[in-house]
């Protein structure tokens, strides 16, 4: 189960303790916008960085205008780094302490504004202003028939409700996005009980429309086999 949102700095508190420890893995980030993020630890180096389509320093600096996230760590080995640009030292420093330094600069106080002075009331007239008579209620109108209580429409809506429908959808995740796919399903499925939403926000995280389509085909195509 993926943890509750947390200040980002927390996060990367965590992040960074996994790195002194020298853990191998996939740390996985969910932003509150629904947005993710994947960072790979090999020995306690983070290899490489990716936030929604944003690889590295990109994805650092995307990193860094969250405000709040959730995380969990998934050890164990992990897959060769792309021809992705590697980390800057810059962004890398971030990652492993620099980001205390953003989190702990405070805006400047604004001055409180002056208390305005009190007005002076002009003299309450001695003799109370006369009460106007109250208006006379509006008779029923004969010709209108009581409104007759009807049962609303029927939801025609899709609704996710049947655990199968996430374990397939899952299954094909998993052929796209890897282990970060259990991840991407918590949030899409928590967000939403509507299908097509679901299957359009998972897509959301894949680099180009075509691979975007070819998923949502692919989970719509398993979803109407039941497997």
């Amino acid at each position: 189960m993926v943890s509750e949102f947390r200040p980002l700095i927390e996060v990367l508190r965590e992040l960074k303790a996994l790195t002194q420890r020298k853990t191998s893995g996939y740390f996985f980030i969910a932003t509150e916008s629904n947005n993710s993020s994947t960072i790979r630890l090999r020995d306690g180096r983070i290899e490489d960085v990716i936030f929604s389509r944003y690889r590295n320093d990109e994805a650092v600096q995307q990193l860094s205008k969250v405000s709040a996230a959730r995380a969990r760590f998934q050890p164990g080995s992990v897959s060769p780094s792309g021809n992705a640009a590697p980390l800057s030292e810059t962004a890398l420093q971030w990652l492993l302490g620099g980001f205390e330094k953003d989190q702990s600069a405070q805006p400047p106080v604004k001055p409180e504004p002056k208390a305005a002075a009190p007005s002076v009331a002009p003299p309450a007239s001695t003799q109370p202003p006369p009460k106007a008579p109250p208006a006379p209620k509006p008779a029923p109108s004969p010709s209108t028939p009581p409104a007759s209580k009807t049962a609303p429409p029927p939801d025609t809506t899709p609704k996710v409700s049947a655990p199968t429908q996430r374990e397939i959808v899952e299954k094909v995740a998993l052929n796209y996005f890897g282990p970060i796919a259990v991840l991407l399903c918590d949030e899409a499925f928590s967000s939403s009980s509507d299908i097509e939403k679901v299957l359009a926000q998972i897509a959301s995280n894949m680099p180009t429309a075509d691979e975007s389509n070819r998923f949502i085909n692919d989970a719509q195509v398993a979803l109407a086999q039941g497997k």
